[in-house]
C-alpha cells in the first residue's frame, strides 16, 4: 500500500500496475469483450424473490453464480489483500463487472430499481461487525414504493463459503422488527426493540452461503456478522446495489455500464477511491492513501454525482480530523481542510464541529477503531445511524441530519 500515494499516481492510475498484482484478471479499458459470457437464462428458473423481499426484507438466492468467475474473483481479492490493498480494489477488473451483469439482471428482475454504484468488497480475516441498517432516512416511508417495495436493495455474493464460523450474515426478519417500516425511535436501541426478551432471540436468522450463492436484502433489514473463529478460513464477499433515483441517485453516469460495455478504468478507479473515503472507518488506511484517493477524486469531481461528491468531501475532512487527534497536521493540510469545510457549508452540505460523534467504528478486519464514552443504550442507538438515503429534495435522512456520521454498509 506504500506505493499508493499522490507522488506515485503515475503508477497506480494505470491498469498495468494492477494487472501485475492480479495477473489472472484483465483490465481492458472500456471493454466490450467478456471473458465470461452472461447467460440471460441463468435466472430463468429462479423463484419470485420479490415476494420474500416484501414479506421478510431479504431473500436467499441458492443458485450458484458461475464457479470459474467466482474463483477468479476470490483469488483476486486474496492477491490484493496480500499486497496490502483493501478488497474493494477488485472493482478495477473486467471480471468483477462481468459478475455485475448477473447481479444487475437479478436486481432489476426482482425490484423496480435500476443498478446503482454503491459497490464494496470485504475480506474478513479477524472479527465481524455490529448490527446496523444500510440506510436510515429521515422519512422512512418515503424510502418505499407505494406497493411496499424498498427503493434500495443489496445483492450480497459470497466469494468463499460464508459460515457461522467465519462471519456469515445474521438478520432479523421484517415482521419481527418494529422500526423496519415506521422508523426507529429516538434514544431507543432498535435491536432491543426487535429482541425484547429471551424468547425473541429465536427470531434471529443465520444466513450461511456457499461460494457463489447470494442474498438479496433491503436497506432497512437489521444485519450483522459474528466474530470469526480463529481457526476458520477468511470470508470474502462482494456486493452490488440497486436504488430508485428519487431515493439515492447513481454515483456516476449510469450509461458507463451497459449490456455492451464495461465502465472505463478511470471510472472504476474513481469509484474505488471515493468508496474508500466514504467508508474510511471500515478500512485500515494510511493518511497518505486517503489523501491520494481524495486528490484523484478531486481531479475527476465532474464525474461524480453532486451529492455523492459532497459526501466524499465531508468524510475526507472527518478522516483528517480524526488523524489530527493523534498526528499533528501541517500548515498546508490545515488550510486545505478549512477550505473544504467552508466550501461544503457554503453549498449547504455538511455542518462540521469539533465534537463529532464516533458512532460505530468497525474496521474491515472487524476490530473497533477506538473506544468511546457512550453507554450501552446510546451506543446501540448510534449503531443504527447508518448511511443516509436521499429524498427528492436531497435531504439527508438520519437522526441528526448531516451531523450524523455516514455509517454505511459493512459486511
Amino acid at each position: 500500500m506504500q506505493q499508493f500515494t499522490s507522488e506515485n499516481r503515475e503508477k497506480w492510475d494505470k491498469p498495468e500496475y494492477w494487472i501485475k498484482i492480479c495477473e489472472h484478471l484483465s483490465v481492458k479499458d472500456n471493454s466490450q469483450d467478456a471473458k465470461y459470457e452472461t447467460d440471460d437464462a441463468f435466472w430463468s428458473h429462479s423463484k419470485n424473490y420479490k415476494l420474500d423481499l416484501l414479506s421478510k426484507g431479504y431473500a436467499l438466492v441458492d443458485q450458484s453464480l458461475p464457479n470459474e468467475l467466482i474463483v477468479a474473483l476470490r483469488e483476486g481479492v486474496e492477491k490484493l489483500v496480500e499486497a496490502s490493498y483493501p478488497a474493494s480494489f477488485i472493482f478495477l477488473f473486467d471480471e468483477t463487472w462481468q459478475l455485475a451483469r448477473y447481479s444487475r439482471l437479478l436486481l432489476e428482475d426482482f425490484t423496480s430499481n435500476p443498478f446503482h454504484y454503491d459497490l464494496l468488497s470485504w475480506y474478513i480475516d479477524k472479527g465481524g461487525f455490529s448490527p446496523h441498517r444500510d440506510r436510515q432516512p429521515e422519512h422512512v416511508a418515503s424510502s418505499f414504493h407505494p406497493d411496499g417495495e424498498a427503493k434500495f436493495a443489496t445483492h450480497w455474493i459470497a466469494l468463499t463459503p460464508a459460515t457461522t464460523s467465519n462471519s456469515c450474515l445474521y438478520m432479523i426478519p421484517k415482521d419481527h422488527d418494529p422500526g423496519y417500516t415506521k422508523g426507529d425511535e429516538d434514544k431507543k436501541d432498535p435491536l432491543s426493540l426487535a429482541l425484547p426478551n429471551k424468547e425473541a432471540f429465536q427470531r434471529i436468522r443465520a444466513m450461511p452461503r456457499d461460494s457463489g450463492q447470494s442474498i438479496l436484502f433491503t436497506h432497512r433489514i437489521i444485519h450483522w456478522g459474528s466474530i470469526k473463529d480463529p481457526e476458520a478460513t477468511p470470508r470474502a464477499a462482494i456486493s452490488f446495489v440497486c436504488s430508485d433515483p428519487s431515493f439515492e441517485k447513481p454515483y456516476v453516469d449510469p450509461t458507463c455500464f451497459t449490456d455492451d460495455q464495461l465502465p472505463p478504468f478511470s471510472i472504476r478507479l474513481l469509484l474505488v477511491c471515493a468508496q474508500l473515503i466514504i467508508y474510511h472507518q471500515r478500512f485500515q488506511l494510511s493518511k497518505s492513501m486517503l489523501k491520494a484517493c481524495f486528490e484523484f477524486c478531486k481531479s475527476m469531481e465532474d464525474k461524480l454525482e453532486k451529492t455523492y461528491w459532497h459526501k466524499v468531501v465531508f468524510e475526507f475532512v472527518e478522516a483528517m480530523k480524526e488523524d489530527a487527534q493523534t498526528n499533528e497536521l501541517d500548515e498546508s493540510e490545515e488550510e486545505e481542510i478549512m477550505e473544504l469545510m467552508l466550501k461544503a457549508e457554503q453549498s449547504g452540505y455538511g455542518e462540521y464541529s469539533d465534537d463529532y460523534d464516533e458512532g460505530s467504528n468497525e474496521l474491515e478486519g472487524g476490530a473497533d477503531a477506538g473506544d468511546d464514552d457512550f453507554s450501552d443504550e446510546e451506543e446501540g442507538t448510534l449503531l443504527f445511524r447508518a448511511a443516509s438515503g436521499c429524498d427528492d429534495n436531497n435531504t439527508e435522512g438520519s437522526v441528526e441530519n448531516e451531523k450524523d456520521r455516514k455509517r454505511p454498509r459493512t459486511k
